[in-house]
């Protein structure tokens, strides 16, 4: 298994999301763009789509 690994200091703000699959370090700018639809959400694995909804779940049922 091989994965890009990127520097991201030049897109902060960003995210850590602890998904089933590993950590994630993602530019919150990705993430907007695809709540916008400018991206897909399949640029995101589903182990990290998972996260972020289980994560919003806690957060709108607490």
């Amino acid at each position: 298994m091989t994965a890009e690994i990127h520097d991201i200091a030049d897109h902060r703000p960003h995210l850590m999301v602890v998904a089933s699959d590993g950590a994630h370090v993602i530019p919150r700018s990705l993430v907007q763009s695809v709540i916008d639809g400018k991206q897909p959400s399949s640029i995101l694995t589903d182990p990290v789509v998972q996260r972020i909804i289980e994560e919003w779940l806690q957060k709108v049922s607490a």
